[in-house]
């Protein structure tokens, strides 16, 4: 299969992955489940089809980064994602403590040294920058996977993510949805964790798949996302509260699912980019794509605030992006008309 370089169905890829990963934080009622909530049918959907938007990420970030010895030195490359993730993950996180401040959710006399560097590093400012933690990881190891020969990277890659499926994702999956006792003896350490999404990313961009590759994907994303669905629905439901079994971003329902939508939104991409009015438009709102993720917890903590609005509803569970998505663009182009402020809008 002949790899094609050409990344600009990438931008149309973060686009989607952006307003996914939006539409889960709009969805967030999914996680308060009782046995007894009508909303959970609906929210349980919702939930397990946007679940590709982080693996995506990821994924995309694997994809962008892997050839950065191509471009700049190592060093370059650690500043470089200083200014573009690190600062604005500080400075932000900051401004969510000044506004738990400033709203009485948090005191004065909570507040120390200590308790803020144990809420920059623990996560315990804005609970959806939990995903910050696992790309700075990303970051750290990305030298070792871009230091792999060119020529070697297909083979070495190819097995790396094989190996990490079946021993990281599979086996244990097998374990826990049959509650057995057995070990799994070995664990990929390598590609512990969120790391086999972007060596995933890279293999699937780089390969052509022929038409009966992308039905048997396909098919296996199908299986997977109705594995999630359910199978968190009837688990859930029989014990009154959310089951994780058939959930997680490194489990067997989420790699089938991802890898499936990564593949068709790469084939949809293509046509997208090359019609002239939606390419502009995927272009234009690529440009905040980040800024969606960064800034989106001002407005859903926001919304908590208005007792007018009803989380639980479906307009505002599936509505609420398409309305916060422009005043987040908005926010952020005023913000980068401030020479300084621009800095933690990259």
């Amino acid at each position: 299969m002949e790899a094609r370089k050409s990344t600009d169905y990438i931008t149309f890829v973060i686009v989607v992955s952006a307003f996914a990963v939006l539409t889960l934080h709009t969805n967030n009622c999914f996680w308060f489940y009782s046995g007894k909530e009508d909303y959970w049918f609906s929210a349980n959907i919702i939930e397990c089809v946007f679940y590709f938007a982080v693996p995506l990420f990821f994924m995309v970030s694997g994809i962008t980064l892997m050839d950065f010895f191509d471009r700049y030195s190592m060093k370059r490359f650690f500043a470089r994602r200083f200014m573009k993730t690190m600062l604005p993950f500080l400075v932000w996180s900051l401004v969510a403590l000044a506004i738990d401040l400033y709203t009485g959710k948090r005191l004065w006399s909570n507040i120390s040294i200590k308790s803020v560097y144990q809420g920059l590093t623990g996560n315990g400012f804005v609970s959806i920058y939990w995903f910050f933690y696992s790309l700075f990881i990303l970051y750290l190891c990305m030298p070792l996977y871009a230091a792999v020969e060119k020529s070697k990277r297909r083979l070495v890659f190819s097995y790396l993510v094989i190996a990490a499926f079946v021993f990281n994702i599979f086996l244990p999956f097998l374990k826990k949805v049959f509650n057995s006792d057995l070990n799994v003896m070995f664990s990929v350490s390598a590609l512990a964790g969120f790391l086999i999404w972007p060596l995933l990313g890279w293999l699937l961009h780089n390969y052509e798949f022929k038409r009966w590759h992308k039905a048997l994907i396909h098919t296996a994303g199908l299986i997977g996302l109705a594995l999630h669905v359910v199978g968190t629905y009837h688990l859930s439901h029989k014990a009154g509260y959310v089951v994780g079994t058939f959930k997680g971003y490194e489990n067997v329902p989420s790699v089938l699912y991802a890898t499936s939508v990564f593949v068709f939104l790469k084939d949809a991409g293509r046509w997208v980019m090359e019609q002239e009015r939606l390419a502009n438009f995927v272009k234009v709102v690529g440009r905040y794509a980040f800024e969606i993720y960064l800034l989106q917890f001002i407005l859903l903590d926001a919304a908590t605030r208005i007792p007018e609005i009803d989380r639980n509803s479906l307009v505002y569970r599936l509505g609420a992006p398409l309305v916060m998505i422009p005043v987040i663009i908005a926010f952020t182009w005023c913000l980068r008309k401030i020479p300084v402020v621009r800095r933690i809008v990259p």
